[in-house]
C-alpha cells in the first residue's frame, strides 16, 4: 500500500494560526489521494486546548508527534509502520512543510521500498528574506541579543537552503513574489506557487450582532510582526481614530500573548481577548478588520479570513503582500498613521463603501484561495497516486 508523508514542525489545525492552517490544508489535500501519515515534529508548540491532535488523527494513517531532542528517530519510526503495512508499505509522496524539517523529510525519502514518486518542500515564504526587519523589530523593542539570534540563524538557513531545496521536485511559495525573486536566484530549482487558502465559514448557531464602532486584529500575538502591528496601532493610529470618534475600540484576539501586548491591554479603547476557538463570533461581531503589519513575509491569512467573514478590511500595503488586491476594491490600503486612521474612519461612516468591499472581497477569496484551488494545484503538482 503506497502512502503520502507529511511532515511538520507544528499540529495541522484548521484554526489558531497561519501555519497551522496551510499544513491542515497541505494534509486534506493528501488524504484525498491516499493514505497520509504525518509526523509533527514539536518544534513550534503545541498550543494546548487551542490545537486539537483529533484533528489531525482523524484524517491520516498514523499522526506520530516527536519532540524535538527526538528528530533522528522519525524514520526509525516510519519504517517501522511502513513495515508493519500488510504487503509492506511505500512511500508516494514526501511533503515537507517548512525549511526546518526538511532535513528530516529527507533522511525519510528512502525509508519505503520504493522511492517516492514526488518530493515536496512547502517553504510557505522566503524566511531568509524576512529575518533581517524581523531582526529590526526585535531591536526595535528593545531585545538586541534576539536580533543577534535571528542573524546567526539568517545565515545557517542561508548556507543549508540551496543544498536542502536541491533535494525536492516541488518547492512551493505561498507569495508569488518571494516565488519570482527565489526563482531568480535558484534557476536549477522547480518553484511553484500554492497561494494561502481559506475554508468557507461555518454557518453561525446563534446570530451576533456588529458592533459598528468595533475593530478587530487577529493574530498569533507572540509572533513579531503581529506584536509591532498591535503596539504601533495602539500608539500611533488608534489615539488619531478615537480623537475623531471616541468610542471606537479595538479587540485583539490570537494566542501566545507577549509582554508588549499585555501591556496595551491598559489603554483606552483597547480591548485584549486572547485565544478563541472559534473566530467566527469575533468576526460577526466587528465592523472592520485592522492589519497594521510593518514587516511579514508570505501572504495574510488574516485578510482571507476577513474577506471571506464578510468584514471590510483596513491594511498597510506590507500587510497585504502577495495578494492580488487593489485599494478601493476589495479592500483599503493606508501607510501612515494618519492615513490609516483617515481609512478606518472612512469606512466607519460610509455604508455603501462597506458593502461595496465585502462583496468584491468575498467574491475574490472564492474565485482564487478556495480550498479547491489549492487541491487543484497539488494534485497537478503530484499527479496520480503511483504514476
Amino acid at each position: 500500500m503506497t502512502h503520502s508523508l507529511l511532515i511538520t514542525p507544528i499540529l495541522p489545525n484548521p484554526t489558531g494560526s497561519g501555519c497551522a492552517m496551510r499544513a491542515s490544508v497541505a494534509l486534506e489535500a493528501l488524504a484525498q489521494r491516499q493514505p497520509v501519515i504525518v509526523v509533527h515534529a514539536r518544534l513550534w508548540g503545541d498550543r494546548p486546548g487551542l490545537f486539537d491532535p483529533e484533528w489531525a488523527r482523524s484524517r491520516s494513517a498514523a499522526l506520530f508527534q516527536v519532540g524535538s531532542a527526538r528528530l533522528r528517530e522519525i524514520r526509525p519510526l516510519l519504517a517501522d509502520f511502513l513495515d508493519g503495512v500488510p504487503g509492506g508499505g511505500t512511500l508516494d509522496v514526501v511533503y515537507a512543510f517548512r525549511q526546518v524539517v526538511a532535513p528530516s523529510a529527507i533522511a525519510c525519502m528512502d525509508a519505503g521500498q520504493a522511492r517516492p514518486q514526488a518530493t515536496v518542500l512547502d517553504l510557505d515564504d522566503d524566511e531568509c528574506e524576512r529575518t533581517e526587519p524581523f531582526a529590526q523589530l526585535q531591536e526595535l523593542a528593545g531585545r538586541p541579543e534576539q536580533a543577534r539570534r535571528l542573524r546567526r540563524e539568517l545565515h545557517q538557513m542561508t548556507l543549508a537552503r540551496l543544498v536542502i531545496m536541491s533535494r525536492f521536485q516541488h518547492v512551493l511559495l505561498a507569495n508569488p513574489e518571494d516565488q519570482q525573486r527565489l526563482q531568480e536566484q535558484y534557476p536549477a530549482v522547480a518553484f511553484s506557487q500554492l497561494p494561502n487558502v481559506i475554508r468557507e465559514p461555518a454557518p453561525s448557531l446563534k446570530q451576533e450582532e456588529t458592533d459598528p464602532d468595533r475593530m478587530l486584529f487577529v493574530g498569533t500575538l507572540d509572533y513579531a510582526p503581529n506584536e509591532d502591528a498591535v503596539t504601533h496601532f495602539v500608539a500611533d493610529i488608534l489615539p488619531l481614530i478615537r480623537a475623531a470618534r471616541p468610542c471606537m475600540h479595538l479587540w485583539i484576539v490570537g494566542a501566545g500573548e507577549s509582554d508588549d501586548v499585555a501591556a496595551v491591554a491598559n489603554d483606552a479603547g483597547v480591548h485584549l481577548v486572547g485565544a478563541v476557538p472559534d473566530l467566527g463570533p469575533e468576526y460577526a461581531r466587528a465592523a472592520l478588520a485592522v492589519v497594521p503589519l510593518r514587516a511579514g513575509s508570505g501572504t495574510r491569512i488574516k485578510i482571507l479570513e476577513a474577506f471571506a467573514h464578510g468584514v471590510p478590511v483596513v491594511a498597510t500595503p506590507r500587510g497585504a503582500a502577495g495578494l492580488a488586491v487593489s485599494d478601493g476594491e476589495q479592500l483599503l490600503l493606508a501607510e501612515s498613521p494618519a492615513d490609516f486612521a483617515a481609512a478606518c474612519l472612512r469606512l466607519r461612516r460610509d455604508p455603501t463603501l462597506r458593502d461595496r468591499l465585502v462583496r468584491a472581497a468575498g467574491a475574490w477569496v472564492r474565485e482564487h484561495h478556495s480550498t479547491a484551488t489549492a487541491a487543484r494545484i497539488l494534485e497537478g503538482l503530484l499527479g496520480s497516486p503511483g504514476s
